[in-house]
């Protein structure tokens, strides 16, 4: 096939997906939209939480990622009983790390409550709290919440307390999307991901504001109604593929008996690193959210508003780079190396054109995008945003490439290396460099976003490379084998 039918194909395959991923974003963005009529408090507090959920949902995805590549290597080669035993150790490895996260989220929450009630202290040197890695991050972590404006914790906690249940339907969403992905069908997904939306959008209004008699909740409404639309979401998503004629043919292999380690540690092999990757980007973007809070609770105001912004454009890379994956795997499994480096490289070539069209277009409305969320008489906020947006426009570039880098790398089974090169990129470049512009420097968010630019740009350059040394010739396909 010539580059031009690749582009055409995965363009066919990306683009439900681009609506799904789209659907799920939009589900913050809105969000974020219907609470700024409260005030930048508000925006403060919904993003502080979030920002925290978001690393552990990250981290759930990367693991679910790891099914689809294997199910479309399976359905290749025909391996029926193969896609459902993999279905089937996805779902329950997702489920439980979902039930996991929820305890945790728990005691994220518990420490927001003591900087609340003034009581949160740092632990003494000889607390098994202050030792180790473990101790390092625990002590990191009260100090960003101790630097927050009290008066947006309040907010936070329950807008996490409730978000963090909607993880289990999430999940179980997830597995069955990523179950849909891997046997190329995705439209279901998508109508499941659209319907959902729709209900939260107009729960978040009802219940955030107490319109049609609903409770006036407040921000903690607007978690609510996205409980309630994921639990939807995960509802529909079930009914119609065990409805269908294709998807219900593969899931009539599926036995929930005769577990077996062998699956677990080949999902766990593929989705931790996998996860890693991704947590290792969104904490650079959360913890960017605490550092410009230490700033002021404008800058965190303007933080989540220009991420929510970037996470528009992102999710049509993350639509190819699924595309990616999922091709690219095809043709892993029947080792057809020239297919599937034009496969890859086609959804490259396709983020690039689209984010510097999506670059030129923020620079141009950079002074009308926060009015989306902002009004107008709310300066300040808006002078920071407009800057963070001009960021934004040429680091979204290098978010396009690295991500779909990473799907392809995912297809061909390379994951730890390009989980060291996003160690790197987040954890040693984007994030002290973010701290030191934005605390030291004083640069404000502004500081924070130079960094994760940085970041991005390293990421993706090395992972750009790494997928095109691993696929530049044919003897690559027998060391695989």
């Amino acid at each position: 096939m010539e580059l031009k039918g690749h582009i055409k194909a995965n363009t066919r395959l990306a683009l439900p997906v681009v609506v799904t991923q789209l659907g799920q974003v939009s589900v913050n963005f809105i969000d974020i939209i219907i609470i700024a009529g409260l005030g930048e408090r508000a925006v403060a507090s919904a993003s502080l939480a979030t920002s925290v959920f978001l690393v552990f949902l990250i981290f759930l995805f990367g693991f679910s990622f790891s099914m689809s590549p294997l199910i479309s290597s399976s359905v290749a080669k025909n391996n029926n009983e193969r896609v459902a035993k993999i279905f089937t150790h996805g779902m329950t490895l997702n489920v439980a790390l979902a039930l996991l996260s929820i305890v945790m989220l728990g005691f994220c929450s518990h420490l927001f409550y003591k900087a609340e009630q003034g009581t949160l202290i740092i632990p003494n040197a000889n607390s098994f709290l202050n030792k180790g890695v473990f101790g390092a991050l625990y002590r990191i972590l009260i100090n960003f919440i101790l630097a927050q404006d009290p008066l947006i914790i309040p907010d936070a906690i329950s807008f996490l307390n409730i978000s963090a249940y909607s993880l289990l339907p999430l999940m179980i969403f997830q597995s069955y999307r990523q179950f849909a992905e891997g046997i190329s069908m995705t439209i279901l997904v998508t109508v499941a991901t659209v319907i959902s939306n729709v209900v939260n959008v107009i729960l978040n209004y009802g219940l955030i504001y107490g319109h049609w008699g609903l409770p006036e909740m407040g921000v903690k409404g607007s978690a609510t109604a996205t409980l309630i639309a994921r639990v939807l979401m995960m509802c529909i998503i079930i009914i119609v593929l065990h409805l269908n004629k294709k998807s219900s043919f593969y899931l009539g292999f599926v036995k929930w008996k005769n577990f077996t380690s062998i699956y677990y540690r080949k999902l766990i092999s593929i989705g931790l690193p996998s996860s890693l990757q991704s947590t290792f980007e969104i904490s650079s973007f959360a913890i960017a959210a605490f550092i410009a809070g230490m700033h002021g609770y404008l800058d965190i105001s303007a933080h989540a508003v220009t991420a929510n912004l970037a996470s528009i454009t992102f999710q049509v890379c993350v639509g190819f780079g699924v595309a990616a994956t999922v091709r690219v795997a095809g043709f892993y499994g029947v080792k057809n190396m020239p297919d599937l480096r034009k496969a890859g490289f086609a959804s490259i070539y396709l983020v690039v054109g689209f984010m510097t069209l999506c670059g030129i277009f923020f620079i141009t409305f950079r002074n009308y995008l926060p009015l989306i969320f902002f009004d107008k008489e709310k300066v300040e906020v808006i002078a920071i945003t407009s800057r963070l947006v001009i960021i934004t426009a040429f680091f979204q570039i290098f978010d396009g490439i690295q991500v779909v880098s990473l799907g392809c790398l995912r297809g061909i089974r390379d994951v730890k290396i390009p989980t060291f090169i996003c160690f790197i990129a987040y954890i040693v470049f984007a994030m002290p460099i973010g701290y030191y512009l934005c605390i030291i420097q004083e640069l404000g968010a502004v500081g924070t976003w130079i960094g994760l630019c940085i970041g991005l740009c390293f990421a993706s350059l090395m992972l750009l490379w790494r997928f095109h040394i691993m696929t530049r010739t044919k003897n690559s396909v027998k060391k695989w084998s």
